[in-house]
């Protein structure tokens, strides 16, 4: 039970860290950096230098390489050594988009970031054996940690539809959407795995508060989604020739829902927290969260007042997912039948 107990929280670690490393690619414009998936311009390892892109004469290119040849993305139909001159017919164009600039910084910084997701996968499969194992014990450890995996590989299918489409706007949401639910799973199969290790009985909860830590939920949700709108208007603005500064003042209205449903937030959380506080089951996520929603409205008003700076974009987005994860732990925490065994 510890390796399984052990290797779930490394997952949900692994999680916020993916989160992380996918917000610092889209802070620094990262996000084609690799231009193809699941390989970076058709290699395993990235390239280096430009020139490693580029045709020469004598040049040996293995099957699927890339080269950037008259403004546009060239695969090798095979592996071959080149010519005196370049022969087309070794060569077909990428069509899936016209993105075809390198730039080494944004290739290792998008690499990195799916090294980040492979390592999740990995975990996910160390996960389900060790599941697999307590299967009798209980099957949803199993089944959790199944659908853990198949939510990583439809992540990994939206990375690609996501880079195919060149950063489509969707898909990007769709993108953070499917992490949110991968949040949710994890904590689920942590609550269970703890329940199987405690003979503790926990009254219930009134119905109230179960219906305000749900609501603090699908709001925290809705913030999360209507925050990647604003991040997108913030970079197309700012790619338009706005500057910083006054990037803030073009925002329509889908910053003002944005900012007008943080009060929600923590209007849910005062309610929570006045009646739950006292309880030493509550207290520390309840204190979590407090916690997070200050740094949380101190990186918003940072980058509203302060020419929506790069840096607390990332801050602000991780900052969210955990309020998130923490909502989500006092709503399993309020199920005495999922938190404790009878």
């Amino acid at each position: 039970m510890k390796s399984l107990h052990r290797f779930s929280w490394i997952v949900l670690i692994n999680i916020f860290l993916v989160i992380m490393a996918g917000s610092v690619v889209r802070m620094t414009g990262s996000g084609m950096g690799c231009p193809d998936w699941p390989k970076c311009f058709g290699y395993i390892i990235p390239p280096t230098q430009q020139s490693q892109l580029q045709w020469e004469q004598g040049k040996e290119f293995g099957k699927g390489q890339m080269i950037i040849h008259e403004e546009a993305l060239w695969k090798s139909n095979s592996k071959f050594v080149a010519g005196e001159s370049y022969n087309p017919e070794n060569w077909t164009k990428y069509t899936k988009h016209d993105y075809a600039i390198f730039n080494v910084f944004h290739t290792w910084t998008e690499y990195v970031n799916r090294l980040f997701g492979a390592l999740l996968g990995l975990f996910a499969l160390i996960t389900i054996v060790l599941a697999f194992k307590k299967r009798k014990l209980n099957s949803w450890f199993l089944r959790l940690s199944l659908i853990q995996l198949f939510l990583i590989l439809f992540q990994a299918w939206l990375g690609k539809l996501t880079v195919d489409t060149n950063l489509n706007p969707y898909m990007i949401t769709y993108h953070m959407i499917g992490v949110v639910v991968m949040v949710m799973v994890q904590l689920l199969l942590l609550k269970l795995i703890k329940r199987e290790s405690s003979q503790n009985q926990v009254a219930p909860k009134p119905r109230v508060l179960k219906i305000v830590s749900l609501l603090s939920i699908v709001v925290m949700l809705f913030q999360i989604v209507l925050g990647t709108q604003v991040r997108q208007q913030t970079d197309t603005l700012f790619k338009s020739g706005v500057p910083r500064e006054l990037i803030a003042d073009n925002f329509d209205f889908l910053f003002i829902v944005h900012r007008s449903f943080s009060y929600l937030v923590i209007a849910c959380l005062a309610y929570l927290m006045y009646r739950l506080y006292n309880s030493e089951r509550f207290k520390k996520p309840l204190t979590y969260i407090f916690v997070f929603t200050l740094l949380e409205i101190s990186a918003g008003i940072i980058m509203y007042y302060f020419g929506m700076q790069a840096f607390a974009q990332p801050i602000h987005l991780l900052l969210s997912i955990l309020m998130f994860g923490f909502f989500v732990e006092v709503f399993y925490r309020l199920f005495p039948r999922l938190s404790h065994k009878n």
